[in-house]
């Protein structure tokens, strides 16, 4: 299934003890690489988040923000941490020493000193706010993967129609292919002609120069490994798994089939043929960026 890594999903839930919003953001990356956004106090909590969206995601830049209120008042408590006070006052103090600074500490200085009150650790059981954080969680990955699904349906249908645009094209080759040898036959008599000779050109001598020539641009091979890895590429657009990486592969595959033909070519309409291939399979190399 072409699933795009571009998305948003927000979920939220509340019970009696707490009231979660979880927001996840995703955009495209080569692995999956999460982010965490937790309040100090839960940061506990991102083991088992990551987890769970290591089973539901496989690729994409994500970034998880969760958002924690205690729904009892008897929970909206705030803590002192006194030996961090105490460093800030004794700092403070060896400070004022050392250069001879005159001054006094008030009580609206120390109280602005970063983490000196914070609010109180949760001293519920882990348990309990797991059933409050894993809803909010579930509604905000189903939200993302909606749209996620609706973003790669739209890829997949323009990558659908740019392969058949290059199966086109890859028609064309083939029926331009036996041309190219007899056009080339026709130029290599003209030219003899044109030559004019004493002794006539020997035909079997054409004949071979013919054959030799016809051996070296022979494309017939790489039309045909073209026609199956379009086949294949279709196929994987059906897919119900992650398709990104397998397509990118088969993209290197298609482009290589496409550069050989062209260094076969010796004749510009299948050149200009294989450009418009190759201009087809870099528009499908974008959309496959973002791809999971």
């Amino acid at each position: 299934m072409a699933l795009s890594m571009t998305g948003f999903g927000r979920g939220e839930y509340s019970n009696s003890f707490y009231k979660v919003r979880v927001e996840i953001r995703s955009v495209n990356h080569r692995y999956l690489d999460l982010s965490f956004r937790i309040p100090r106090a839960y940061l506990i909590l991102e083991d088992k988040l990551r987890t769970v969206l290591n089973e539901s995601l496989s690729r994409g830049k994500v970034d998880v923000t969760v958002t924690i209120e205690p729904s009892l008042e008897s929970e909206k408590k705030v803590d002192v941490d006194w030996g961090l006070a105490d460093g800030y006052v004794n700092a403070i103090n060896a400070i004022k020493e050392r250069y001879g600074l005159a001054g006094e500490l008030s009580l609206e200085s120390l109280l602005t000193m970063p983490d000196v009150i914070r609010p109180a650790e949760n001293e519920q059981d882990l348990e309990v706010l797991w059933e409050a954080v894993r809803p909010a969680l579930t509604e905000a990955i189903e939200a993302l993967l909606a749209t996620r699904k609706r973003e790669g349906a739209a890829m997949a249908a323009d990558i659908d129609n740019r392969l058949t645009a290059i199966s086109a094209l890859t028609a064309q080759m083939t029926e331009r292919a036996p041309v190219v040898i007899e056009a080339y036959r026709s130029r290599l008599e003209k030219r003899l002609a044109e030559l004019t000779l004493d002794v006539m050109a020997d035909p079997a001598r054409i004949a071979t120069e013919v054959a030799l020539f016809a051996d070296r641009s022979n494309i017939d091979e790489e039309l045909t490994r073209l026609q199956s890895h379009l086949s294949q590429a279709r196929d994987l657009l059906k897919s119900k798994e992650s398709i990104g990486r397998r397509f990118d592969f088969l993209l290197q595959e298609l482009n290589r089939e496409s550069n050989t033909i062209g260094s076969k070519a010796n004749d510009l309409a299948l050149s200009n043929i294989v450009i418009e291939v190759k201009s087809e399979l870099e528009k499908i190399r974008e959309q496959i960026q973002n791809i999971e």
